[in-house]
């Protein structure tokens, strides 16, 4: 059975899309955002020989010296793709529960798993970290955590932003600030091609849901349907804007009965399910409520793995290049 983090984890994408209020960045050179954060080099005035630190203003506020370029991080967030996309290979990671759920499993190996950071400080202890990225939304961020944690290395929060946003703010705590907008460029380049593909028709809707168990919820705006409405076009249905996106409602449970109320000319049912449990006879699919939805109907629906419902850069491109084949 699902825990709470873990279906919040599974659902959410994990996470990050939620906390849509904060800007990232500035000049490498000004003052920059972390969420709500400002970064300033340690001096004012410049210098031939690029500092060895630099001062930080976090999400939550905290002041913190920083490696001007770390080698040795630690990551505590749900999205580790943030920082595998910008080059950087953490020595650490809470990899309990998103371990068996992403789609870069491949990427893992060489990463400590650390756990609950909160449970394990001798083993980042042991890592010797020169930073600790801590994620500062959900159930990651813990005042009493996050001290017990900067004892053992300089530790920064940030904010649940969206993906380009959360890339930028992560880039500028990496040194790597350049990488994350060479990505987010080649990104928006390599989607229009999928767009493209596709033939997305203006106006067409769609709709995602999560099959848990017995249970349904629909997606808001992020997790696998951000890259269906923003990157490639479709459209949520008007319930899902208004119950949910219009709320900054990352998901809600729904009963079956509702299911066609929030449906869409589009279905992507996000499942672990494979083909043959979704053809037994006491599969949802054989519900009447459930063949009643158009986009049944009109073989417009679409079964998709749960490892698709993250929002991190590594996720996002790697289900570019699977969406072709997926929708055709």
């Amino acid at each position: 059975m699902y825990t709470v983090r873990k279906i919040v984890v599974t659902i959410a994408a994990i996470a990050l899309t939620a906390a849509m209020l904060a800007a990232c960045g500035a000049k490498a050179n000004d003052n920059v955002s972390t969420g709500n954060a400002a970064t300033t080099e340690s001096s004012s005035s410049p210098s031939p020989v690029e500092a060895a630190t630099r001062s930080v203003v976090d999400s939550k506020g905290h002041t913190v010296e920083i490696p001007t370029h770390p080698a040795k991080v630690v990551y505590t967030g749900s999205d580790l793709g943030d920082v595998l996309a910008l080059g950087i290979k953490p020595i650490g990671a809470d990899l309990e529960v998103i371990a068996d759920q992403v789609a870069y499993s491949d990427l893992l190996a060489g990463i400590e798993d650390i756990g609950e950071a909160s449970a394990n400080l001798e083993k980042i202890l042991a890592l010797e970290p020169d930073l600790i990225l801590m994620d500062s939304g959900g159930t990651y961020y813990d005042t009493k955590d996050y001290e017990a944690l900067n004892k053992v290395g300089p530790t920064v929060t940030y904010d649940r932003l969206k993906t380009f946003e959360r890339l930028l703010t992560i880039g500028e705590l990496l040194g790597k600030r350049q990488e994350a907008e060479k990505w987010i460029n080649d990104f928006k380049v390599k989607a229009e091609d999928v767009k493209k593909q596709l033939d997305v028709k203006e106006g067409e809707t769609a709709a995602v849901f999560i099959r848990l168990g017995k249970q349904f919820y629909v997606m808001g705006d992020s997790g696998f349907a951000n890259i269906l409405y923003d990157t490639l076009g479709y459209v949520p249905t008007p319930r899902i804007q208004k119950e949910l996106i219009d709320k900054n409602e990352r998901f809600t449970d729904i009963s079956s009965e509702v299911l066609p109320e929030y449906s869409g000319d589009y279905l992507f049912i996000l499942t672990d399910d494979d083909e043959a449990a979704r053809s037994e006879a006491t599969s949802f699919t054989q519900e009447k409520v459930f063949q009643s939805i158009e986009a049944v109907a009109n073989k417009r629906v679409y079964y998709i793995e749960t490892k698709w419902n993250f929002d991190d850069p590594v996720t996002k491109d790697r289900l570019l290049d699977e969406l072709p084949k997926i929708l055709k």
